[in-house]
């Protein structure tokens, strides 16, 4: 299968890619940071960027993880003699004493630099050998009149790889490389952004930083229906289907060709709950499972070493809703400064989140795994499997069956059940800091606008303060917001809060008359943020 088949959406981030690299070719530079969870579809992201590069642009292509410095060593040297070879039609070799053979005529002062470099290297000068590896991109750049682009895959691991102070040599060769393009990703989003901004944060190399978020709920539904070929799935397990893996790509990949295999060795053409049900079973509840051995040896790799065996115990707390660090320390019987470190530790490895004072997982799947599969596993005192099994299947089906229900209920009384939800916290939605209150009473009522069309209202009530709040799966045009504000004059007491909820984004004069009257706006990532705090289902157009 091609590069191109295995990948689907992420168009705003390739087209941010392909125009930095036209920006490139033009002598201006704009380095990029790509970051995410893991298995969000960062190194898919770049496989098919590089896919689609101009052949003329050599490439340098690393994946620092799990890298020795020869490792690292190698596949520099390797990657940027491979694709200038492919580029200029000359034999591709994978061993490197043969690739350098093979150019040697073509880029002479390269290949003297790199047989220089591999000298150091063998000296154990590997300080200096890193030095030269760091200056390669400047002298081939110079010599070849081609600019180039260096990919550094998980690079926060760089240190690891290579040598000591190594972000401190590489910050100072990026700001003389003006002809090679900096592209770098990290599944540690705060590690990573903390090596941006404290080592490479450069006069003429600062870096773009870009969010891989998972697909939206739109795009995930799409890439089901290709990945099935053909074999349907009705909206409410669709949905339930895109709600369950999150839209992390490769959680809908693995089930999804799981569902294929299945689907063909029954003869069916149509995917029911029981086929999905084992379509799971097989993927996330089997040990062997592709999806639950990726889990399995995420915890294992988080629980080794001195002073991390209270881990598993922290990840199944927090999987069972204790989301705060006191309610943690009281689950866990631990202090209060050996349960901060650990969490430190899973936030430092992109595992879990904090908004406010709330720590929960991004990944539904994971906490999914965790709760309803790893727990059970750790807690079985030798039981039946099959009855195991069962179990998983009920449980399973009763998650299916809730989802529907959720779904069903129609948008306002959604909001009032996440109204309900709120307990005088205060979280951040994206870039916003919400002191959301308890609420006492929640009722919902209708307004009409000088059109004599409805709009759906909230209005609720905690024990000072009144919040009056529009909610609306299309557009809130200015008229609507005119009617709230019609509405709040007639209330007494006086709303404190206007808050106006839509799934679809204002228009921009929608959008500057409700701020100009002090309203609050929330669309649909707001909303999914919070829903995903409170573990409940998505809500999406």
């Amino acid at each position: 299968m091609s590069v191109q088949q295995n990948f689907f959406g992420r168009t705003a981030i390739l087209e941010l890619l392909k125009k930095r690299v036209l920006d490139l070719k033009e002598g201006y530079r704009q380095n990029v940071a790509l970051f995410g969870n893991r298995y969000i579809g960062k190194t898919a992201i770049l496989r098919q960027f590089l896919a689609n590069l101009d052949e003329e642009i050599p490439v340098v292509y690393i994946d620092v993880e799990n890298k020795d410095f020869r490792s690292f060593l190698d596949q520099f040297v390797g990657s940027l003699l491979c694709n200038y070879s492919r580029s200029r039609k000359l034999p591709l070799y994978e061993d490197v004493a043969l690739l350098l053979e093979s150019v040697q005529e073509s880029i002479p002062h390269t290949v003297s630099v790199i047989r220089k470099i591999y000298k150091d290297y063998h000296a154990k000068k590997l300080s200096t050998s890193f030095h030269g590896l760091l200056a390669l991109p400047e002298i081939f750049t110079n010599e070849t009149g081609r600019v180039c682009v260096l990919v550094l895959d998980e690079f926060h691991r760089l240190e690891e790889a290579t040598v000591p102070n190594a972000f401190a040599h590489l910050g100072k060769k990026i700001m003389t490389q003006k002809k090679c393009l900096y592209v770098v990703t990290s599944s540690h989003p705060q590690q990573a952004q903390k090596v941006l901004l404290e080592k490479l944060s450069l006069l003429f190399g600062n870096f773009e930083m870009i969010p891989v978020d998972p697909l939206d709920p739109q795009t995930s539904r799409q890439f089901i229906e290709e990945t099935l070929q053909g074999i349907i799935i009705k909206e409410p397990l669709r949905d339930f289907l895109v709600d369950f893996t999150g839209g992390y790509p490769l959680y809908l990949h693995l089930i999804c060709n799981e569902l294929v295999s299945l689907s063909v060795l029954h003869g069916q053409d149509e995917v029911f709950i029981p086929v999905l049900a084992r379509a799971v079973e097989n993927t996330i509840f089997n040990r062997w499972g592709l999806i639950s051995r990726h889990f399995e040896l995420m915890v294992q790799e988080l629980a080794a070493g001195k002073g991390n065996q209270i881990i598993p115990a922290l990840l199944m707390s927090l999987a069972n809703d204790k989301h705060k660090a006191d309610d943690l320390c009281a689950e866990l019987g631990f202090r209060k400064n050996q349960v901060t470190g650990k969490i430190n530790r899973l936030k430092e490895e992109g595992v879990i989140f904090k908004n406010g004072n709330f720590y929960y997982f991004r990944d539904k799947l994971l906490k999914y795994w965790i709760k309803y599969i790893f727990q059970p596993r750790l807690k079985d005192m030798g039981g039946d499997p099959q009855q195991r099994r069962e179990r998983f299947h009920q449980e399973f089906q009763s998650c299916v069956e809730n989802f529907n229900v959720t779904s069903a209920k129609n948008l306002p009384l959604r909001i009032m059940e996440l109204l309900y939800c709120f307990d005088n916290e205060a979280f951040d939605l994206n870039g916003r800091k919400y002191k959301l209150p308890v609420f006492r009473e929640i009722v919902p009522w209708k307004i009409s606008n000088e059109q004599g069309q409805s709009l759906n209202v909230i209005k609720a009530l905690t024990n000072e303060d009144v919040w009056l709040i529009a909610v609306k799966g299309e557009n809130v045009s200015e008229a609507e917001v005119s009617a709230l504000l019609e509405e709040s004059r007639k209330n007494a007491p006086k709303p404190q809060r206007h808050l106006i909820i839509s799934l679809k984004t204002l228009d921009e004069n929608t959008r500057l008359k409700a701020l100009q009257e002090r309203c609050w706006i929330w669309n649909e990532d707001e909303i999914n943020i919070l829903l995903t705090l409170f573990n409940k289902p998505y809500i999406s157009r």
